[in-house]
């Protein structure tokens, strides 16, 4: 792309001390804000605002942290900046400009003016905002070729090498130990685009983000070494979905190595996530063998197998509104214990073992056998995610079973 021509002599500055202030001067100071925008990013574009104001510039996080000040020894106060931010007009001898990216809040840019005449710290925001979504785009195009490469390594569609080899590339070292986090919570899935995905410093440098950290299945999943850090790092997650969603959790896995590794450590966390109704950060147990059978099963599809083995008892539901299909669920779930299903269920003792005889007769398998009770169970476990209507495919005539007790 050819350089843009040079703007010629420099315009007199339009600062807030000016009585009045030419049109043709404010068009010259936004035609060199542009071009330091396009030329040199941030840094040059807060040098071109000096040079148009005739005055100090400095651009600041929200937490006060100084990202580049025009000339490069200002000195600034950070709290007098952040407590100006929410004032209108002159503070302290100079002005303050929020800086918005798609509504939120990111930066402060400030200016030792008493006012903005010719408007030019509204454009500065402005180019300020356009500079940080060109980098932002390119950011999350690193990420969505992280996405598609993780999405490789777990379905074991590279090989070990390839796989260390690609890692690599997007900033994990997978030759040393490091673990998954999966975190979810329960809120619509774009929401999760309003995460913190990072500082402005890391945007400004166009870096990659200090751990790997995509969205995947709803979920977001990050790949950090194995220091004493995770934890932390866990937490912090941790709290920023409970910001944004509710009952939010996060799984960790242990720690391993390499491509096999990061698989491993995927199924653990994504066991850690699912297991039991705790909120919080949660750690792996001993993995179930049958979960684990379902949530590593890409090619056979499980769920229309699951719904023929409970077809009998979804059809009698539906046909007398019976809950065969619950109770057969709660009392697998509760490890064939009497007591313990019927307290969930509320029901007597009696109604129980009436139903697991109809159970029993529908199937024509003895369901303590214990062949029965695996096949049973990774059934329940396959259509874990399809609760309630999810049998309702099944039903003839189009009928949703119900979930009343029966005697």
């Amino acid at each position: 792309m050819p350089r843009p021509a040079r703007l010629g002599p420099r315009p007199p500055t339009i600062g807030g001390d000016v009585s009045a202030v030419r049109s043709d001067d404010v068009a010259d100071a936004l035609r060199r804000l542009v071009f330091a925008a396009r030329s040199g990013g941030l840094t040059h574009l807060v040098g071109a605002l000096r040079s148009a104001l005739g005055a100090e510039v400095g651009l600041f996080d929200l937490g006060g942290s100084m990202i580049a000040t025009a000339p490069a020894r200002a000195i600034w106060d950070a709290e007098a900046v952040r407590r100006a931010a929410g004032r209108t007009g002159e503070a302290n001898g100079f002005l303050v400009h929020p800086v918005e990216y798609e509504g939120e809040p990111v930066a402060l840019l400030a200016a030792r003016v008493h006012d903005d005449r010719g408007r030019l710290l509204d454009a500065a925001a402005d180019l300020i905002v356009l500079e940080l979504a060109r980098l932002r785009a390119a950011q999350q195009g690193r990420r969505e070729l992280a996405a598609s490469l993780i999405d490789d390594v777990l379905a074991r569609r590279v090989d070990e090498v390839e796989a260390i080899g690609r890692l690599r590339a997007v900033g994990v070292d997978a030759t040393v130990p490091h673990r998954v986090l999966l975190g979810s919570a329960e809120m619509p899935g774009s929401a999760l685009q309003r995460l913190p995905w990072g500082g402005i410093y890391a945007l400004m440098g166009n870096r990659p983000d200090p751990f790997l950290r995509i969205v995947r299945d709803d979920s977001v999943l990050m790949v950090v070494p194995d220091d004493p850090m995770v934890e932390r790092i866990a937490q912090n997650l941790c709290g920023q979905l409970a910001e944004i969603g509710a009952h939010a959790r996060v799984g960790v896995s242990r720690s391993h190595v390499g491509g096999a590794g990061l698989r491993a450590a995927y199924l653990e966390a994504l066991s850690a996530l699912r297991d039991g109704d705790v909120d919080g950060v949660r750690h792996p147990g001993r993995l179930d063998l049958s979960r684990l059978l379902v949530m590593t099963n890409t090619t056979v599809p499980l769920a229309d197998v699951a719904r023929d083995q409970l077809r009998p008892l979804i059809e009698h539901d539906a046909a007398h509104g019976s809950a065969l299909v619950e109770t057969l669920h709660v009392y697998l779930e509760a490890d064939r214990d009497v007591a313990a299903a019927t307290g969930r269920l509320f029901i007597h003792r009696n109604t129980l073992r009436y139903r697991l005889r109809q159970i029993t007769e529908i199937l024509g398998a003895d369901i303590e056998s214990s062949a029965t009770i695996a096949t049973l169970w990774l059934a329940y476990l396959a259509l874990a995610d399809e609760p309630g209507p999810m049998l309702a495919s099944t039903t003839p005539s189009g009928a949703t079973p119900s979930t009343g007790a029966a005697s």
